[in-house]
């Protein structure tokens, strides 16, 4: 994938989810559209591109609407593009249902992360509850997967089907 439309990935994921904060306050718990790019450049493209998109998700994530430490985030989704960038080159996670698995996984991974790394920086910790946690993994599979097939469909040029 291009370098052009990984900024617009982000870019729009930064707008949803800014978007999302403002019309509901309360979405950061159970909603992170910036999750998907990193998820969905884990399971289709390089471990590098992962890797890049990862960290800068993470950083837009740490600049935009985190208060503490800097770049804690971008560690963390560096980390897991690099995961599942190598994941990818030995299982097809690139279809719907791996797609799906790989943001759920994505979306636990994140807080599990989180937990273990402010422990390590003996900052405060937050862990969701267990329906939240569900919630957020259950939402950020579904983008990935949708994210997935909107991709595909723009570089494939196929035209959709009709509904009707």
């Amino acid at each position: 994938m291009s370098l052009l439309r990984a900024l617009i990935v982000l870019a729009v994921a930064l707008v949803l989810q800014a978007g999302l904060g403002h019309l509901w306050p309360a979405s950061h718990r159970f909603i992170d559209v910036l999750l998907v790019p990193v998820g969905l450049y884990g399971v289709c493209g390089t471990q590098r591109s992962a890797m890049l998109m990862g960290c800068g998700a993470g950083l837009l994530r740490d600049t935009w609407f985190q208060a503490g430490a800097f770049g804690l985030n971008g560690f963390k989704r560096t980390l897991l593009g690099w995961a599942f960038g190598s994941l990818a080159t030995r299982v097809d996670l690139n279809r719907g249902g791996g797609r799906l698995a790989a943001g759920a996984v994505v979306s636990v991974g994140d807080d599990l992360l989180d937990l273990v790394l402010r422990r390590l920086l003996d900052q405060p910790t937050q862990f969701p509850h267990a329906w939240e946690l569900l919630v957020k993994a259950v939402v950020t599979g579904l983008l990935v997967a949708l994210a997935g097939s909107i991709l595909d469909r723009v570089t494939t040029n196929r035209p959709s089907r009709r509904v009707v």
